[in-house]
C-alpha cells in the first residue's frame, strides 16, 4: 500500500495534529459555550473531537487514494464522496454522542438540542477536506507529468546521441574510510540519487559515492535493472510486488522498503517483466 503522509511524515504529522487541536477547540468551545455546558463537558467534548478529527482525516485520506479512481465517471465520483461525507458526520456525531452520554449524562439533552449545528459544521469540515485533498493530488499529478517529461526527454537524447560500447559493469566499489567495499552488483536492492551523490543499498547497508544514476543507468546490466524513477533504479531480481492504485504505483523490496515509481517506470518494469 502507499504510505499515508499524514502518518508517515513527521512534519505533514505535525500539520495536520496542529490544525485538528485547534479546530476542535474551535468546535468544542463553539457548541458548548453557545448551549451553556460546563467547563467539564467542554473540556471532554474537545478531547473527543480532537482526536476524532485526526482519525477522520487519516481514513479520509485512505479512502479517497483507494476508492475514488480516475476509471470512475463524474456522477459516480460525486455519489461516493456525498456517501463518504454522509457516513464520515453520522460517524463523528455518533461516537461522540455516546463518548459524552457516558461522561456527562445530565448535559446530553443539551448535547442533542445542538446536534444540527454541529452536523452542519462536520459537513462543512468534510466538503474543505475534500477540496484540499483534491488540490493536493492536482499538484502531485502535475509534479508526475513533469517527471515523466523529464524521464522522455532523456530517453529521446539518448536515442539520438552515438551509441557507446558499455561493457556491463560487474562490482561497485566504495571507499568507506580507509577502506574499500566492493560491491557485487547482484547484491544491490536499489540505487538512489542523493543531490552529487548515489546510494547503493544492499541488504548490509547502505553507501554513498560521489556520482550519478544517468552512469549506472548505462552500465548495469540492462536485464537486471530499470530505471524506475528519476530518483531510483531498481535490481528487478530484488522486487516481490508491484501495486497500482489509480494514477499512482508501487514496488515492494525484498528489503520491505516501498518506492514510488513514475508512470514510465511502470512501464519499463512491465516490458522487462513482459507482463
Amino acid at each position: 500500500m502507499l504510505s499515508n503522509p499524514i502518518i508517515n511524515n513527521r512534519f505533514t504529522l505535525q500539520v495536520y495534529l496542529f490544525i485538528c487541536v485547534l479546530v476542535g477547540i474551535a468546535y468544542a468551545i463553539a457548541f458548548g459555550w453557545g448551549i451553556h455546558q460546563s467547563f467539564a463537558t467542554i473540556a471532554t467534548d474537545t478531547v473527543v473531537s480532537i482526536c476524532l478529527l485526526f482519525a477522520e482525516v487519516v481514513l479520509l485520506w485512505n479512502i479517497f487514494t483507494y476508492s475514488i479512481h480516475n476509471s470512475l465517471s463524474v456522477y459516480q465520483s460525486i455519489s461516493l464522496n456525498i456517501l463518504y461525507g454522509i457516513i464520515s458526520v453520522l460517524l463523528f456525531t455518533g461516537i461522540e454522542s455516546l463518548i459524552l452520554y457516558i461522561a456527562h449524562p445530565d448535559a446530553f439533552n443539551l448535547f442533542v438540542y445542538s446536534l444540527p449545528s454541529r452536523m452542519f459544521s462536520l459537513v462543512m469540515l468534510y466538503c474543505a477536506y475534500r477540496l484540499y485533498y483534491a488540490l493536493n493530488k492536482r499538484e502531485e499529478d502535475t509534479l508526475e507529468k513533469a517527471e515523466d517529461d523529464y524521464e522522455i526527454s532523456v530517453f529521446e537524447k539518448q536515442t539520438h546521441t552515438s551509441p557507446v560500447n558499455n561493457t556491463p559493469i560487474e562490482r561497485i566499489t566504495v571507499k568507506t574510510g580507509l577502506k574499500i567495499k566492493v560491491i557485487p552488483v547482484g547484491d544491490l536492492i536499489y540505487l538512489k540519487a542523493e543531490d552529487d551523490y548515489v546510494m547503493f543499498i544492499t541488504a548490509e547497508g547502505r553507501w554513498l559515492k560521489n556520482d550519478t544514476l544517468k552512469e549506472y543507468e548505462t552500465t548495469l546490466p540492462s536485464e537486471k535493472f530499470a530505471r524506475v524513477h528519476r530518483s531510483f533504479i531498481v535490481n528487478i531480481d530484488k522486487i516481490t510486488k508491484i501495486e497500482r492504485y489509480g494514477q499512482k504505483q508501487l514496488l515492494q523490496l525484498t528489503s520491505g522498503e516501498s518506492l514510488r515509481i513514475s508512470n514510465n517506470g511502470y512501464k519499463t518494469l512491465r516490458e522487462k517483466l513482459n507482463l
